[in-house]
């Protein structure tokens, strides 16, 4: 019996030592490990088929609540779950001065402090939710994603109040339909826009704070940030492990003040409710506010303000003589309520880059005050024979009409210029708006877009402009920078505004200028100079025997300076980011082909891997048994009796260095494969589009250039993963993602451009990286025959000697050799030696055995091509004996 007890005992001491390990380490790590994963009651897995059902069954979109002019109080709200001590303060606060707030809650910070959330509840605030994570461009994210983003915040805030949140809202997004019907399937009923949002650093005195409120419109909707929003893209330099720069971006440093000392968001909460109180402004509910449907983008001047005629909107406009600041209720008496309701709180999307592949971008000017500086503009822009954008404001064509008149005489575009006003609303936008245009119509100019130069822009501004029916833009390129006031040296000025990496500009950029600004009134003209000199010219394929500047029959490879307008209207280059209806389904980014051939992973790596003579277990793959690396490809060859090649390109890199390539590609009509190093192309989606446009292969070359692998420093030998499993599943999605999003709809000849093909950074291998690839859907992934290392070239000769060494062998083509060269900015002789080789490869005669026939992989990676079968797959022999590829014939 002793002994029996003394066991139940020690049973009992083990047992509570085993639960007080797994809580204390295990559960703990359990906790930090994947908030996604903290309980079985946050699983969505029924709520997200419902939802879609719903979507599918085309449910009513979610309205939208906005700042409600008409309303005497305003509404305050914070975004994100503040932790538990600051949840503590807060309340306090909100209690002391009597303040009703909304709180917007980030599921992945209630799942982990459930108090905090309860606190708030209890206190009967209103409820929130504010995504997951804090996502930012939610709008921009696929659909699954955005519903397990809501669902999941639903789930953890109904499991902790007992009531789900009606209201949601996001960072940086826009309220497109789509994304509204995916949250009324989550079961809410209402976004919520902020029209103010608090700078918590810059509200760092009582006087701080009482600047602010004195500026705060009765009805607004204000925001606090209590999280910082994840962004859905993160574009940040990163050390690589390759070669020097070929993943080194260039790109425009934004710079940090270290030395701004960072507010606490409960000193700041005081200082607001102070203010507020001393000015006896008083809060609301949310639900207090206007309700209306999707704030629609105004797009390409597409906005149709229904029957309204704008020219009987501007006959019934009495304008006052010394201010355009009309009150609300004059505004009634004009219609410009009525034109408000009809535009339903759609407001104006600035447009920065325009989406178009055409070879051309726009130089766009303001502040038109000194007119000397404005017809030196207008003369060096006749000598680059270009056309620019001039905005016009209300100071402009009231103080020098005359200069006006010429600006559109000479062939310029003008624009309506918003001034950066501070008691502006949407009925004095409205009232500048017109008084401006009708004055550029009396000049003979009818202007469609409108820019508002400086200054933050409010929504109220951009909901004037969109129910006036104008386009707005604004700069990718500001050429004005605070501290260059004074220079008085042109190339200062440019290379302080771009540095030393940002080798271009690209097309559809909008480049801005403010003709006002420089002490020398030439300035801004030598600087426009410089820019196109140093930033456009160079973009063009210029060689001593293929001048554009001489050979402008056949050389199109310079780019254009037109206005805006001009590149907005041309729609044979204008192009839309796909949707999934856009994309061929097995494309889509969802859809995994391997799973759906049921083909093991043993056989993926032997079938679907081809590799290079250099892939071995002691320099380039890790992980794998002695007989699958037996069974590796090393011939890094398509298997084929054609006398065909392959010219691969990886990485990424400005225009200067893409656009090159693609003239001697077309001119030679001569098409290529690009593995597409992803992490900085939605800065430039245009130059990706053009890429497709011509008709080559687009691939991945992963998100962030990490290869699978890393060597020991000492014995080179691969030695470990350089990331894990998840993170290396998330890059390769993000990187597709990307792919489809800017090229997943273009098909060329029948042909789409965007493939499921995979070249691994450094062309190193891992089988926990061969097996992230199969789980993501990528078809082939292909290292090559031969490396150029054209990133490291010392000379022309240099270069075209190693293309040859990869393409010939005893004087022969080495049928089917994939070369792998490079698109980056240091990979200065590539265009030209491809062009030499190409011109001789012409001249040779048909039969020649060195004569070869560039194709895209995806011409022979066809009927499940098996690169472990030694013989040919696919040859393009027909009976006429030419080769058809590409849907070009060549003769044997």
């Amino acid at each position: 019996m002793l002994n029996r007890n003394i066991l139940i005992a020690v049973f009992i001491i083990l047992a509570a030592a085993i639960c007080g390990y797994w809580y204390f380490y295990s559960a703990d790590s359990y906790r930090h490990s994947d908030i996604t994963d903290l309980s079985i009651e946050y699983n969505v897995d029924n709520e997200l088929a419902q939802a879609k059902q719903k979507i599918h069954n085309d449910i009513i979109p979610a309205k939208i609540y906005v700042n409600s002019p008409e309303t005497k109080e305003i509404v305050l709200t914070f975004d994100g779950l503040p932790d538990p001590t600051t949840t503590d303060r807060l309340l306090d606060l909100l209690d002391k001065y009597n303040v009703k707030a909304s709180f917007f809650i980030d599921g992945s910070s209630a799942a982990i402090d459930n108090d905090s959330l309860k606190k708030i509840h209890e206190r009967n605030y209103t409820i929130g939710n504010y995504t997951y994570v804090g996502l930012s461009e939610l709008d921009k994210m696929p659909q699954e994603e955005i519903l397990l983003q809501l669902l999941k915040t639903q789930k953890v805030i109904k499991v902790t109040t007992g009531t789900a949140a009606e209201i949601f809202k996001a960072p940086q997004t826009t309220y497109t339909t789509a994304l509204l019907k995916t949250a009324a399937a989550a079961d809410l009923k209402a976004a919520v826009k902020t029209n103010v949002y608090v700078k918590k650093d810059t509200i760092d005195t009582d006087a701080a704070a009482d600047a602010l409120i004195k500026t705060i419109i009765p009805g607004s909707i204000i925001s606090l940030d209590v999280a910082t929003p994840v962004n859905r893209v993160q574009y940040k330099p990163e050390k690589k492990d390759e070669r020097p720069a070929f993943d080194k971006q260039p790109g425009l440093k934004t710079g940090v003040d270290n030395n701004i000392v960072r507010q606490n968001i409960v000193d700041v909460t005081e200082r607001i409710l102070k203010s507020m109180d001393k000015y006896n402004i008083k809060t609301t509910d949310i639900t207090n506010m206007r309700l209306v449907s999707e704030l629609k983008t105004a797009k390409n001047n597409n906005i149709n303000i229904a029957s309204i005629s704008i020219k009987k909107l501007q006959e019934k406009i009495i304008f006052l003589a010394d201010t355009l600041f009309f009150s609300k209720a004059q505004a009634q008496n004009i219609d410009y309520e009525y034109i408000r309701q009809k535009n339903a709180g759609t407001l104006a999307e600035p447009i920065k880059m325009i989406l178009t592949t055409e070879p051309s971008l726009s130089f766009a000017f303001a502040g038109l005050t000194k007119s000397d500086t404005v017809y030196d503009i207008l003369n060096r822009l006749k000598r680059m024979n270009a056309t620019g954008t001039f905005f016009v404001m209300k100071n402009d064509i009231d103080n020098n009409p005359s200069m006006i008149k010429d600006i559109i005489a000479s062939g310029n575009e003008v624009g309506i210029g918003i001034r950066s006003l501070k008691n502006s609303n949407f009925y004095t936008v409205c009232a500048e708006v017109d008084y401006v245009r009708s004055r550029l119509e009396s000049m003979g100019a009818y202007p469609s877009i409108a820019m508002q130069p400086w200054g933050a822009v409010a929504d109220e501004t951009r909901e004037a402009l969109a129910a006036m029916g104008l386009t707005m833009v604004s700069p990718y390129i500001n050429a004005v920078r605070s501290d260059m006031k004074g220079y008085t040296a042109a190339e200062n000025v440019v290379n302080g505004l771009f540095g030393k990496y940002v080798y271009s500009l690209g097309r559809g950029w909008i480049v801005y200028f403010r003709l006002d600004y420089y002490d020398d009134d030439s300035m801004a003209g030598k600087v426009m100079d410089l820019i196109k000199r140093k930033k456009i010219d160079n973009i063009a394929y210029n060689s001593f025997y293929d001048d554009p500047k001489v050979n402008t029959r056949n050389n199109n490879s310079a780019y254009t300076i037109k206005s805006v307008g001009q590149i907005m209207s041309n729609s044979a280059y204008r192009y839309a980011f796909s949707s999934e209806a856009d994309v061929p389904e097995y494309l889509h980014s969802q859809y995994n082909q391997m799973a759906g051939q049921a083909l093991s992973f043993k056989s993926y790596i032997k079938e679907r891997f081809i590799g290079n003579p250099a892939v071995s277990i002691d320099s380039n793959a890790y992980g794998f048994s002695l007989a699958e690396m037996r069974s590796f490809d090393k011939t890094g060859q398509i298997h084929t009796n054609d006398p065909v090649i392959f010219f691969t390109f990886d990485d990424w890199g400005t225009d200067a260095a893409i656009n090159p390539l693609l003239y001697v590609l077309r001119k030679h009509n001569a098409k290529a494969n690009f593995f597409v190093l992803t992490h900085n192309v939605m800065n430039n989606p245009n130059l990706l589009r053009s890429i497709a446009m011509d008709g080559h292969d687009i691939g991945s070359h992963s998100d962030w250039h990490k290869p699978m692998t890393t060597q020991d420093a000492r014995t080179n030998i691969q030695k470990r993963s350089v990331q894990s499993r998840e993170a290396y599943m998330q890059d390769l999605h993000d990187s597709y993602k990307k792919l489809e999003t800017v090229v997943g709809d273009v098909v060329i000849n029948g042909q789409p451009s965007l493939t499921r093909y995979f070249r691994p950074p450094q062309l190193t291998v891992s089988r926990m990286g061969l097996e992230s690839l199969y789980a993501n859907g990528y078809t082939y992934v292909i290292d090559g025959s031969y490396s150029t290392h054209d990133y490291d070239q010392p000379n022309l000769l240099s270069m075209l000697n190693d293309i040859k060494t990869g393409i010939y062998e005893n004087g022969k083509v080495r049928k089917g050799a994939i070369l792998v060269m490079h698109m980056s900015d240091n990979a200065e002789y590539t265009a030209r030696a491809l062009d030499l080789l190409l011109t001789a490869n012409e001249q040779r005669k048909d039969g020649d055995p060195a004569k070869f026939i560039p194709a895209r992989l995806s011409d022979y990676l066809v009927d499940d091509y098996n690169q472990s079968n030694p013989k040919y797959t696919k040859m393009s022999v027909s009976k006429d004996s030419s080769y058809n590829i590409g849907g070009e014939k060549y003769e044997q």
